[in-house]
């Protein structure tokens, strides 16, 4: 039986009086993609930043590998297996490419320390190591978003958080982050929850997906047993 490395138990989450979240429970299994469904504005990017700590939560428990890190701030969660890459990238523009992934390197685990950004990094995104010594700023959105994948991966986390990669990307970049992103769960054994309206991209890539509206979850199941048409109407208006 597949281990769960996160679990969700009835996770709600409000911006002031305005519940966004409710009571969103889920297991997610070692090793697995799960893409997070559903048209604009129900709440797939607040499940994400909860998550991670960057949203607060109003109820619910957040399970990490064993750990509870439902009162852990962002910061911890990283140092505890979570890496993120948020919409938007959100890359330093100031720093080069190296220094932006020499950055990453500090959400590793205490006895995981390292100050070197791992080769593997470069094998996954070679055009990283062609560019690292520009300024993050001066990539393109393809670049940048190759960028933002390698220094969440330098923190070598449990779990990967995305939200939506392929957003403004060109075709050919999206199937190279896809490649990338397929050889870490094969290789590193690495969880992938990921935020994304390209449901193409969703059933090449995802194992599992999770459907929302009005901040609840209301269809989850396994990308092999639906076709992207019959889900299809659950994103699109």
């Amino acid at each position: 039986m597949t281990k769960t490395i996160l679990q969700l138990e009835a996770v709600s989450s409000a911006y002031g009086d305005s519940q966004v979240l409710w009571d969103i429970s889920a297991d997610m299994p070692i090793g697995e993609a799960i893409a997070v469904i559903g048209r604009n504005g129900v709440g797939k990017s607040t499940l994400i930043n909860t998550i991670m700590g960057v949203h607060p939560l109003s109820d619910g428990r957040i399970v990490l590998d064993g750990i509870d890190i439902t009162n852990f701030p962002a910061h911890h969660r990283a140092k505890t297996g979570l890496g993120f890459v948020p919409q938007g990238r959100h890359i330093f523009p100031h720093l080069s490419v190296l220094e932006n992934l020499e950055a990453g390197l500090s959400a590793r685990a205490a006895d995981d320390a390292s100050t070197v950004v791992p080769q593997f990094i470069f094998d996954l995104f070679p055009k990283l190591w062609d560019v690292r010594a520009r300024k993050g700023g001066v990539l393109s959105g393809g670049e940048q978003q190759q960028l933002a994948i390698g220094r969440a991966l330098a923190g070598n986390p449990k779990v990967l958080l995305l939200d939506e990669p392929t957003e403004g990307i060109q075709p050919n970049i999206v199937l190279q982050i896809e490649g990338a992103l397929s050889a870490v769960r094969k290789e590193m054994g690495l969880t992938v929850i990921i935020v994304e309206q390209y449901l193409d991209f969703v059933w090449r890539f995802a194992d599992r997906y999770l459907a929302m509206d009005r901040g609840r979850v209301i269809a989850s199941g396994l990308t092999a047993e639906h076709s992207a048409e019959d889900i299809a109407h659950l994103v699109h208006v």
